[in-house]
C-alpha cells in the first residue's frame, strides 16, 4: 500500500507539472476539458486519497501521533469537499437591470448551452456605483445594491461588492461585472450546500493539526530540538564591512534648475500611476525609465525632470535615452545613449513610425519588444513635453475631484479665476526660470501648493505623507542592502566553509560573529523602516507586485535569521545571502518598484495574510537549500567523522526549517483558497501558480515522511533532495511569472 500511495503521488506530480506547460500552448479551456475536468484525473486523485487513507490506517498513525493522523485526515476531508462541490454545486450568473425584478440565474451546461434555474428569492437592482481612489480614475470598489424579496414576501435591502458577498439559504452572490451604462450589474451565483461546510471543516482541521504538530511536547519538532548534535558549537563565522560608495559630484549647468529649486518643485502633488503622489516620485520613475538610472550625469531626478519641462530645446540634444538592445542600435544607427533628435530624420519623421502597427498586434518578436521598449521612452518624453504627465491641478467635476493638466478641457462650472490659474501657472513658473529668480519661483510653487490644498479636498496628501514619501524616495535601500548583504554573506560563508574543512576556528571568530549579527540587525531595522514608509505611503500592506513580494521575502529571511542566530549560527551568513539575493532580484528592471493602487479584488486583508505566509515559507525553504549546498560541498571536499557529524547537524537544522516551511506553505495555499471563494465563488482555478505551489507542497512533503521513506534519513540524499526541491520554489515564483503566465503572474 505504501508503494501504491507514493507511486500515485509521483504520478500526480508529473501530471500537474506537464499540464501547466500544455496549458501554455493550448489554453486553460483545453486542459480543463481534457485533464483537470476529466474522469481519469478525478480517479487518479481518488486513488491517491483512498490508498493514503488505507496506508495511514494500516500503520496505525493514529496511535503513534494523533496530531499527524488528523493532519493527514484534514487533506482527505478537503478533497472530499472538492468532490462534493464538483458533484452538487451550481455556479452561474444573474444579470440585474435597474428597477427590474429577477428570480432566476443562468448556468452554462456541458454542451455549451444555457439553463435557467429558479432562485429561492427575487432580486431588484436599486443602485450600482463605482468608488474611486480619491482624486483618481482608479476604481477602489464596485458596489451593487438591491432589494431582496424572499418566498414569504419579506423584503430587505442588501449589497455586494468586491470581497463582500451576500449569502442567503445556501445562495451566495458575488460582484462580477457591470453594464457600460451603469444601469445594470452582473453577479456570480454560487449554490454549494455540501461542499463549502465540508471543505471549511478540512481547513479548520488542517490549521489546528499543524499547530498541534509544531507545539506538541512529543512531536517531531521537539524531538529534533532535543537532538544532542544541535547542542554542539560547531559553526564559527566572521564579517567584514564595506566602505561607503563615493557619490558623484553634481554638475549643474544652465539647462537644469538649481538643486533647491528642483527639490521645491518636486513637492508639488500630481496624479500619476493611478494615485496622488509627488512630482519627485514621478521624477524618479521618469529618470529611471528613460536613462536606466535615477541619476543622469550627477543631476537629481527632480533636476532631470524639470530640465525637460523648462529647457526642452536644450535637452532634446542630450544623449540620455538608454537604448539597451544592440540589435536596435545597429538597425537604426543609434548609440547606447541617444538624444531625442536621433529618433527623427531630416524630414522630422519618427524612425519607429512604420513599426507602430506591428507593436500593437499580437505576440512580439524579441526585436519588436526591444523597439517597443525604446518607443515607450520616447513617448514618455513627448507626453511630458506636451504637459500630459503634469496633472497637478485638482478641479471639481460632477461632485468629484479630478486632477488635470494645464491643457485639459476644464469643466464648464470652473470659475474664471481658477481657469486662468490653471492655464497660466506653468508659463509664470517658466518666466521665473528664464529670469533665474529663485525667490519668485519658490513663491509661485507655494501658490500652486496652496491651490492644491484648497481645491484637492480629501485627495490631497497630508503633510506627514508628503514627508514620508520625500524620505522614502531618497532612500536607495534596495541597491544598498543587496550589495552589503551579499558581500557580507559571501565572506561569512567562505570563512564558514574554511573553518569546517580545517575543523579549527579562527582567532576572534566569536567577536566577528557578534559584529555580523549587529550588521544583520541594522540591515533588518533599515529594511523594516523602509517597508513601514511604503506601507504608510500606499495605505496598504506592500505585497501587491513582484518587487514588493521580493522585498518582503528578504525581510522574512532576516527575521528568521535573527530569531535563530543564538541557537544556529549557520543562519547568519544564510540570512545575509538569501536576503541579498531577493533584494538583488527586486532591483532588476523587470521588477516594477512603483507604488500603485490595488485592484478592487485585491483589497482584502486575506491578500496580505496569504502572501505573507507564502513568502515566509519560501524563506524557510531557502534555508534548507543553502544548508544542502554547504553540506554537499563539505561531503565533496573532506570526508571525516567530524565532517559527517557536521552534515548530520545540517540535516537536523534543515528539517527544523522544513516542517514550519511546509506548514506556512500549506496555510498560505489554503488561505488563498478561502480568499478566492470569498472573491470569486470558487476555491481553485488550476492557475499555473496555484498548481506549482501545490507541486512544491507535495514535493517537500515527501521529505518529512522519514518513517515511510527511510532513504530521507540518509543526510547526503536528504541534502541533494533539498537542493533539487528548491527548483520547484523557483519555478513557482519566477518560472510561472516569466514563462507560464496566468492570473498570479507578476511579470
Amino acid at each position: 500500500m505504501k508503494k501504491l500511495s507514493f507511486g500515485l503521488l509521483t504520478i500526480v506530480l508529473i501530471c500537474l507539472a506537464v499540464t501547466t506547460f500544455i496549458e501554455k500552448y493550448h489554453g486553460l479551456q483545453y486542459v480543463s476539458q481534457y485533464i483537470y475536468g476529466s474522469v481519469w484525473f478525478s480517479i487518479l486523485w481518488g486513488g491517491l486519497a483512498l490508498s493514503s487513507l488505507c496506508y495511514i490506517v494500516s500503520v496505525k498513525v493514529y496511535k503513534k501521533s494523533f496530531s499527524v493522523f488528523i493532519l493527514h485526515v484534514s487533506f482527505l476531508v478537503i478533497l472530499l469537499g472538492a468532490l462534493l462541490t464538483s458533484l452538487t454545486a451550481q455556479r452561474g450568473y444573474v444579470h440585474l437591470r435597474m428597477n427590474e425584478k429577477c428570480n432566476t440565474f443562468i448556468v452554462e451546461g456541458e454542451d455549451g448551452g444555457e439553463q435557467q434555474i429558479v432562485l429561492p428569492l427575487t432580486l431588484e437592482l436599486t443602485d450600482f456605483s463605482i468608488d474611486y481612489y480619491p482624486g483618481t480614475n482608479a476604481p477602489a470598489d464596485y458596489i451593487s445594491s438591491f432589494l431582496v424579496i424572499d418566498e414569504k414576501d419579506i423584503s430587505f435591502r442588501e449589497s455586494v461588492s468586491m470581497n463582500r458577498i451576500f449569502s442567503y439559504r445556501g445562495i451566495r452572490l458575488y460582484q462580477s461585472s457591470y453594464d457600460e451604462d451603469m444601469q445594470g450589474a452582473i453577479l456570480t451565483v454560487n449554490r454549494d450546500v455540501w461542499g463549502i461546510p465540508v471543505t471549511y471543516t478540512g481547513y479548520f482541521l488542517l490549521f489546528i493539526s499543524m499547530l498541534w504538530v509544531l507545539f506538541s511536547p512529543n512531536g517531531s519538532m521537539r524531538r529534533l530540538l532535543k537532538n544532542p548534535l544541535l547542542r554542539k558549537n560547531v559553526f564559527m563565522f566572521v564579517f567584514l564591512l564595506l566602505p561607503l560608495v563615493s557619490l558623484q559630484a553634481n554638475r549643474e549647468t544652465n539647462r537644469v534648475l538649481p538643486r533647491n529649486d528642483a527639490a521645491k518643485f518636486g513637492e508639488v502633488q500630481v496624479l500619476y500611476n493611478g494615485r496622488i503622489t509627488l512630482l519627485q516620485t514621478l521624477a524618479y520613475d521618469f529618470s529611471k525609465k528613460v536613462t536606466g538610472s535615477v541619476s543622469h550625469r550627477g543631476y537629481t531626478p527632480e533636476q532631470f525632470l524639470s530640465g525637460w519641462i523648462f529647457y526642452p530645446g536644450l535637452w532634446k540634444y542630450e544623449p540620455c535615452i538608454h537604448v539597451k538592445s544592440a540589435a536596435v542600435r545597429k538597425m537604426f544607427n543609434l548609440n547606447e545613449y541617444a538624444a531625442l533628435t536621433d529618433f527623427f530624420d531630416q524630414t522630422s519623421t519618427y524612425i519607429f513610425e512604420s513599426y507602430w502597427s506591428e507593436l500593437h498586434q499580437g505576440k512580439l518578436s524579441s526585436l519588436q519588444k526591444a523597439i517597443s521598449e525604446v518607443d515607450e521612452k520616447v513617448q514618455l518624453i513627448l507626453m511630458l513635453s506636451k504637459g500630459e504627465l503634469l496633472k497637478v491641478f485638482p478641479v471639481a467635476e460632477n461632485g468629484q475631484i479630478v486632477w488635470c493638466n494645464s491643457t485639459a478641457q476644464l469643466p464648464d462650472n470652473t470659475d474664471v479665476g481658477q481657469r486662468l490659474f490653471v492655464k497660466k501657472m506653468f508659463a509664470l513658473l517658466n518666466e521665473q526660470v528664464i529670469k533665474k529668480n529663485s525667490e519668485e519661483f519658490h513663491l509661485y510653487v507655494e501658490k500652486l501648493l496652496n491651490y492644491q490644498l484648497k481645491s484637492g479636498g480629501e485627495s490631497v496628501l497630508s503633510s506627514s505623507k508628503v514627508k514620508a514619501e520625500l524620505t522614502y524616495n531618497r532612500l536607495p535601500y534596495v541597491p544598498l542592502l543587496f550589495r552589503m548583504n551579499l558581500t557580507l554573506g559571501l565572506l561569512m560563508l567562505m570563512l564558514l566553509v574554511t573553518e569546517l574543512v580545517r575543523q579549527k576556528a579562527f582567532a576572534g571568530s566569536r567577536l566577528l560573529f557578534g559584529g555580523g549579527v549587529v550588521c544583520l540587525f541594522l540591515s533588518f531595522a533599515f529594511l523594516t523602516f523602509c517597508i513601514g514608509l511604503r506601507t504608510y505611503i500606499s495605505g496598504r500592506w506592500p505585497m501587491g507586485n513582484g518587487f514588493e513580494t521580493m522585498v518582503f521575502m528578504a525581510w522574512c529571511v532576516m527575521l528568521i535569521a535573527l530569531c535563530f542566530y543564538k541557537r544556529f549560527r549557520l543562519v547568519v551568513p544564510f540570512g545575509f545571502l538569501l536576503s541579498g539575493f531577493f533584494l538583488l532580484v527586486a532591483s532588476f528592471s523587470m521588477m516594477n518598484p512603483q507604488i500603485t493602487p490595488l485592484m478592487p479584488v485585491l483589497s482584502s486583508p486575506l491578500l496580505s495574510l496569504h502572501v505573507s505566509t507564502i513568502m515566509m515559507s519560501y524563506a524557510l525553504l531557502a534555508f534548507t537549500f543553502l544548508g544542502g549546498v554547504v553540506s554537499l560541498f563539505l561531503y565533496a571536499v573532506k570526508r571525516t567523522p567530524e565532517t559527517k557529524k557536521q552534515i548530520e547537524t545540517l540535516q537536523l537544522i534543515s528539517r527544523l526549517f522544513l516542517i514550519p516551511g511546509l506548514f506556512f506553505l500549506a496555510a498560505g495555499i489554503f488561505i488563498g483558497a478561502i480568499w478566492a471563494n470569498i472573491s470569486w465563488g470558487r476555491y481553485w482555478a488550476w492557475d499555473p501558480k496555484e498548481v506549482w505551489a501545490l507541486i512544491t507542497l507535495l514535493v517537500y512533503s515527501m521529505a518529512v515522511h522519514t518513517q515511510s521513506l527511510k532513504i530521507f534519513r540518509k543526510p547526503v540524499f536528504f541534502h541533494i533532495y533539498m537542493c533539487l526541491s528548491f527548483l520547484t520554489v523557483l519555478m513557482t515564483y519566477f518560472g510561472v511569472n516569466y514563462v507560464l503566465g496566468g492570473l498570479h503572474s507578476y511579470a
